[in-house]
This record gives C-alpha cells, structure tokens and sequence, in this order.
C-alpha cells in the first residue's frame, strides 16, 4: 500500500514532479540581463578579491623565504669568520709553540756546565774554591734556621712589632 501522502495537493502520483500552484509562481522580471551584469561584476569583483589574496600570499611567501634564505646565508658567513679565526689562532700557536721550544733548546745548550765553567775560568779568572775556602753547616740536628746578624733599622723594628701583634 503506498504511503500516505499528507500535502496531496503538492504531488501527482507516479514520477511526476511537484505541481506548482498558480499564487506559488515567482514573477518574471523583465530586465533579466541587469541581473546578469550585476552578478557576472559581482563575481568578478570577488574573483579579483581571490586573486589578489592569492598575489600577496604569493609575495608574503616569497618574501619570508628570501628573508630566511639571508639570515641562513649571514649565519654561514659568520661562522666562516670564526672559522678563520680560530685558524689563524691555530697557526699562531704553532709558530709561538715553534719559538719556544727553540728557546728551550738554546737555554739548554747555554746552561751546559762544562760550558759554563770554562767560561767562569778563562773569562772571569775563576777557579774552584780549596778545601779551606769550604764551609760545612751540620743541619740535620738543628731546625732552627741561621740567623745571621743584621742591623735593624727603626723601619724594620716597628714592622716586625705589627707582625708580632697581629701574627
């Protein structure tokens, strides 16, 4: 049994399409190409609106890729001059490195004794000291150290006062 149908006015049976009533007609306009041309500006307006969103993103993208492509770009350049640097460092290193070890080889070869004496002999007149020229200090049983008798000024007096006070 077929559906009960509560607008029967509105549908036929069968595969027909609505009945439209006579008050439902829509009136027809008589300057239907008006319509057209307000709409077809419309669109178009809204098209150019599209494509100029389109054409600033485009440029708004263009634009932060360039300016990240520098700053990437500054970064390498800035890194390069610390790379130089740190080469020129390197370099001056070695040559100061170079140096001293030259310099610790000449102290060596200058600060030979036999060198050395032979020196003290023919060029200062020196000869080594006689058994009656050598003194021996016997420091295993006293800790004390050796004064040796020395005139203390009133400088040094009031000095060693402050140190006593103090210490």
């Amino acid at each position: 049994m077929p559906a009960r149908r509560i607008n029967s006015q509105y549908y036929q049976d069968g595969s027909a399409a609505r009945k439209i009533l006579p008050d439902e007609r829509m009136p027809r306009r008589k300057n239907n190409t008006t319509v057209k041309k307000n709409i077809s500006k419309n669109n178009s307006v809204r098209r150019q609106q599209v494509q100029r969103r389109k054409n600033v993103s485009m440029v708004a993208f263009i634009l932060c890729g360039f300016t990240m492509s520098m700053i990437i770009t500054y970064r390498f350049s800035l890194i390069n001059e610390k790379n130089l640097k740190v080469q020129n460092l390197i370099n001056e290193l070695e040559i100061v490195s170079s140096q001293v070890a030259t310099s610790q080889i000449e102290v060596d070869q200058n600060t030979d004794l036999n060198a050395i004496e032979a020196y003290a002999k023919q060029q200062l007149g020196m000869k080594k000291a006689d058994s009656s020229q050598t003194v021996y200090i016997d420091t295993s049983k006293t800790t004390n150290p050796i004064q040796v008798n020395q005139e203390t000024t009133i400088i040094d007096k009031i000095i060693n006062y402050i140190k006593g006070i103090f210490w």
